[in-house]
């Protein structure tokens, strides 16, 4: 791709955000081997200037090509496509901090956060930012994690490290290079620009408290900027998610090397599309395919109908799909109640056979379940919390099995339930009940913190483990239709 009417530009900026792990052209995604082709016709024309290639986080899990490897497939691709930096999302700390840092020690490319500290090891191989002049132009770039990541991975993989609030990690920056000459200030972020992340840790924030940051490459809040979009003069880009998009940011300095102007687009699966594929990727993407594929394609039973897990409606309804979820678990515990998130659940699978691969994809975080007793107190206020949004998107949107519960959604939020009927009993508030749930939320995560305080009875396998295992034994036994076990009630 040319640069526009043969305009020079002293940099371009490709971006990606929230890819966790489409890699292979998957659905509606880029194909890295395609992509590859593009880069380097991109490298290839001077009027690009200085090429450089970001990546803003939710990155190295999210699919059976990515989980399976624990991430070093997407490592290994990333290698060779050329990134430049990239900063971590929360789910990147899926495997364990231990892991991320086995990963970050195979990357050719930096990772930036500025605002997560290591509590035990000062000297890791995140760095906070990194200068770097280009013809006498100097850039900042700096990497930002999202404080929501200590409830939205498992608390226990970042006991070890502390995430500063955005802000102040930014004031700190600024202080420190005061006396450095600086043309271009860059955020690499995992912060989200919509209103499920709360407003002081969203990436338009950050623009309007600093004007010198000309630029925010942002993830998180799964948002599609379709055109440039300015926030107090800091263009700010977030592409969407899985890969469906990349952005392009071509940027001109003025004389003084300042001011910059901005040329900002997406580009679809379409745009690429006609580039060839690159060799190398292809048959590194087989290979680890041929690996993956002898356990993955593995058919484990067949459905009639679809079932659902779109990330859309899993986080404001129940469906077929995890109802079957919740049914397995609750088969697979004995427990009394089942309670999972909705953001757990990721994608749908089409009628016919299933397969593990199927599994696998649809439920990639690897959480594992733990059963605890929970007071009658406490589940309400769980529930509570799983209903607050209704019916408005949020992934801590409640999945229940073993579990009635009427509601009322016309009341305010956390004020919402009315009866709660487990195994058909009305519950008792003071009264304690063997509740599974993930190891995510039993730490508190998607903000689940009365299941804290729950005494811990007994760890099981993953999920997604449990599921394969359920549907081994007995079938996919769904309808098209479910019979809803929350139930709103205006009465």
């Amino acid at each position: 791709m040319k640069s526009n009417n043969n305009t020079y530009y002293d940099f371009t900026f490709i971006h990606l955000n929230d890819i966790h792990g489409r890699v292979n052209g998957e659905n509606n995604s880029i194909n890295f081997s395609k992509l590859f082709t593009f880069l380097e016709t991109l490298r290839k024309d001077k009027n690009n200037g200085k090429v450089f290639l970001i990546d803003s986080g939710d990155t190295l899990h999210g699919t059976p090509f990515a989980n399976l490897s624990k991430g070093e497939s997407i490592v290994e691709l990333f290698n060779y496509l050329k990134f430049d930096y990239a900063t971590i999302g929360n789910h990147d700390f899926n495997y364990g901090y231990n892991h991320l840092k086995t990963l970050l020690s195979l990357q050719n490319y930096k990772t930036l956060a500025l605002n997560l500290i290591d509590k035990e090891c000062e000297n890791h191989d995140i760095k906070p930012f990194d200068i770097v002049s280009v013809n006498g132009i100097n850039i900042c770039f700096f990497g930002i994690v999202t404080p929501e990541t200590y409830y939205k991975t498992n608390s226990k993989n970042i006991k070890s490290l502390d995430i500063i609030d955005p802000e102040e990690a930014i004031k700190n920056l600024l202080k420190t290079l005061e006396n450095k000459d600086i043309n271009l200030y860059i955020g690499i972020t995992h912060l989200g620009c919509d209103k499920s992340t709360k407003e002081i840790y969203q990436s338009t924030y950050l623009a309007k408290k600093f004007s010198e940051i000309n630029i925010i490459f942002d993830g998180h809040s799964h948002t599609e900027i379709k055109e440039q979009y300015l926030v107090n003069e800091t263009l700010i880009s977030q592409t969407g998610n899985y890969n469906n998009k990349i952005a392009l940011v071509q940027v001109k300095l003025d004389k003084e090397k300042r001011s910059p102007i901005f040329n900002y687009k997406l580009i679809s699966k379409e745009d690429i599309n006609h580039y060839k594929n690159d060799p190398v990727i292809e048959e590194r993407i087989e290979k680890i395919l041929n690996n993956q594929n002898l356990i993955m394609n593995t058919v484990i039973g067949q459905s009639e109908y679809p079932l659902i897990g779109d990330r859309d409606l899993v986080r404001c309804q129940e469906t077929n799909f995890t109802q079957l979820i919740t049914d397995s678990i609750l088969w697979k515990t004995g427990c009394d109640a089942v309670l999972i998130n909705g953001g757990s659940v990721r994608d749908s699978i089409a009628a016919g056979n299933i397969t593990i691969g199927d599994v696998m994809k649809s439920i990639p975080f690897g959480n594992f379940i733990v059963t605890k007793k929970i007071k009658g107190t406490h589940l309400k206020s769980a529930l509570e919390n799983g209903l607050k949004a209704y019916p408005e998107s949020l992934g801590a949107m409640a999945q229940t099995a073993g579990m009635k519960i009427l509601f009322n959604p016309n009341n305010p939020p956390l004020k919402r339930v009315n009866n709660i009927y487990i195994q058909n009993t009305l519950l008792s508030l003071d009264s304690y009940y063997n509740v599974a749930m993930t190891d995510f939320m039993s730490l508190g995560g998607e903000e689940y913190f009365s299941l804290i305080e729950g005494e811990e009875i007994e760890h099981y396998p993953s999920v997604e483990n449990i599921v394969i295992e359920y549907i081994k034994f007995f079938g996919i036994r769904v309808e098209e239709s479910i019979v809803s076990r929350l139930i709103p009630n205006s009465n």
